[in-house]
């Protein structure tokens, strides 16, 4: 990997199945409108976690959000996903990204999930094929997760795919529920894949 970017060639699935039927799209290819209502629905739950959800977004704001999130893709720089339920792809019940956290041959992964879709083991089975896609990446040796002590749903999915918590460093808080110290985990590209452990 050659300063954060891949070659197009080389990039990841633009749409990734999950074993549910549920699947991971690149987010340009669900309409904006799915992803606001989503959004807009979910934002007392979601805002707890994530700096962008804090309010409502708006079309302007979606679309240029999306533009800047497709340039990044198509110029190998960063990748992101919405879930979207099995058979549908005008709703958004989840979301995840990779890209490029500074550490050299290491992708991190995000993910989220919209409360009404909690609890199914979604954002397991997101992560987990996030992190397979990812490490399927020429120069990628390595995934990483990152997430705030206080988000002790999202800390539980790292350990069942195989991460190894690296270290616990303090990291400004960007929400109001966040504890300001990120776990940070790590997972090798060797080695045998496990079985992803959904509750």
């Amino acid at each position: 990997m050659t300063e954060g970017t891949f070659t197009s060639s080389r990039l990841p699935r633009e749409n990734i199945p999950l074993p549910d039927g549920s699947v991971l799209r690149r987010r340009s290819l669900v309409p904006d409108a799915a992803f606001i209502d989503a959004v807009a629905a979910d934002v007392e739950y979601l805002g707890k976690w994530l700096r962008w959800a804090r309010r409502p977004p708006t079309r302007e704001e979606t679309e240029k959000f999306r533009a800047e999130q497709d340039a990044d893709w198509d110029a190998g720089r960063s990748f992101v996903y919405v879930l979207t339920p099995p058979d549908r792809h005008d709703a958004v019940i989840g979301g995840g990204a990779m890209f490029p956290n500074g550490a050299a041959a290491v992708l991190e992964i995000g993910y989220w999930v919209c409360s009404p879709a909690t609890g199914r083991g979604l954002a397991t089975r997101a992560a987990a094929a996030l992190t397979e896609e990812g490490l399927r990446l020429p120069g990628v040796e390595a995934m990483e997760i990152h997430c705030d002590r206080a988000n002790v749903r999202s800390a539980q999915i790292p350990p069942r795919l195989g991460y190894r918590l690296l270290r616990v460093e303090p990291d400004e808080p960007q929400t109001p529920a966040e504890a300001g110290q990120s776990m940070v985990w790590r997972r090798d590209g060797a080695g045998p894949r496990p079985t992803p452990q959904a509750p």
